[in-house]
């Protein structure tokens, strides 16, 4: 075996689920940097029941998935995941510095713990230091309860899947990110779900609070198959801001009535985390709001975040990922939609 190819290393398939679609990324990393082997988007065999749109694919579809990722020339049967936001809960807390060699984990759990009302045994958390404020060392913890990680294992594991491990949401949108962060500077990134989306603030490179938002484009959809009596391959191109062949009438006010009204709730919602943040560290200056997931190079969002915010927007389309899809007009808005898969995937320690 030659020396290059012993340190050649591929990733994981990072795999991302909502209720509408499978995402699916798997890179290569070799003194070269970082590549995309494969990578996919594929609907949803079944339609979801209203708020059941976060909930795992029974095993038959996720066995299904996995044959269809197979004949898309991923590698292996190993997957990297997200925990489900919705069930996960942010905690911040008062703790020695990481230098100080005080067991931190250990007191982040029991901290955890205490305010969940449960035994530490019932859950896992990841925790990191935020930015000093003064003289005040706080923690941040993201808990998730221990059922629903084993009950994640298990339904992937029966289906022929095997979790490499868990990730947080938050950071696989960040690991994602384009762009690199100044020291100093608070960005936030804006993660367009299907069911909810997520806005991660970040000081340099430190997630330092995280807003979950109970809107996404799901509502897009819905209003287009409603009000405007769209079929699917209509509310579709709606959603991946495609022109139809065969032209539908007003499609171009269509798209942008059916985006308004989240593109105004995700702005107003944004603002408010914005200036809480920039209350908190108020000597840090503003930087870029960064886009993925849903939407993310539709005008009418970009244009409602500008309205309300003022701060540059780019769309956080990972490089490596648009290389390995190619070329054509949906290659960013295809790249910011699997941003997630991506973030999962290069979870290289895993």
């Amino acid at each position: 075996m030659s020396m290059l190819a012993t340190r050649t290393k591929l990733s994981s398939v990072g795999l991302d689920i909502d209720g509408h679609e499978f995402r699916a990324v798997q890179l290569i990393r070799s003194p070269k940097g970082i590549s995309t082997l494969a990578w996919a988007i594929f609907p949803r065999q079944h339609e979801l029941s209203d708020g059941h749109h976060e909930e795992l694919p029974p095993i038959e579809e996720l066995q299904w998935a996995s044959g269809v990722l197979a004949r898309r020339g991923f590698v292996g049967t190993t997957i990297s995941i997200a925990a489900p936001s919705a069930q996960c809960s942010s905690h911040v807390m008062d703790l020695p510095p990481a230098q100080s060699g005080a067991p931190i984990e250990q007191l982040a759990k029991m901290e955890v713990a205490r305010a969940k009302k449960c035994g530490p045994e019932d859950f896992e958390i990841a925790q990191w230091s935020l930015p000093a404020k003064g003289r005040t060392h706080e923690t941040l913890a993201v808990a998730c309860p221990r059922s629903v990680i084993d009950y994640t294992i298990d339904q992937f594991t029966h289906s022929g899947l095997v979790p490499a491990g868990i990730d947080l949401l938050e950071l696989a949108i960040c690991r994602a990110a384009s762009s690199e962060n100044a020291e100093n500077e608070i960005n936030a990134s804006l993660h367009i779900g299907w069911e909810s989306s997520l806005a991660v603030i970040t000081l340099g490179d430190s997630v330092i609070y995280v807003r979950r938002i109970e809107r996404g484009a799901s509502s897009v959809w819905e209003l287009a198959k409603g009000r405007y009596r769209l079929s699917d391959r209509g509310a579709d191109a709606i959603i991946n801001d495609q022109r139809l062949a065969d032209g539908a009438s007003g499609y171009t006010k269509i798209k942008k009535t059916t985006w308004a009204g989240l593109a105004y709730e995700l702005a107003n919602e944004l603002d408010v985390t914005i200036a809480y943040v920039s209350h908190s560290f108020r000597m840090a200056p503003l930087g870029k709001i960064r886009l993925s997931g849903y939407g993310s190079v539709n005008p009418v969002i970009d244009e409602q975040l500008d309205k309300i915010l003022g701060i540059p927007i780019e769309c956080s389309a990972p490089p490596e990922l648009v290389k390995g899809i190619g070329r054509g007009q949906e290659v960013w808005a295809l790249a910011c939609r699997m941003s997630v898969a991506y973030g999962l995937a290069a979870r290289f320690d895993q």
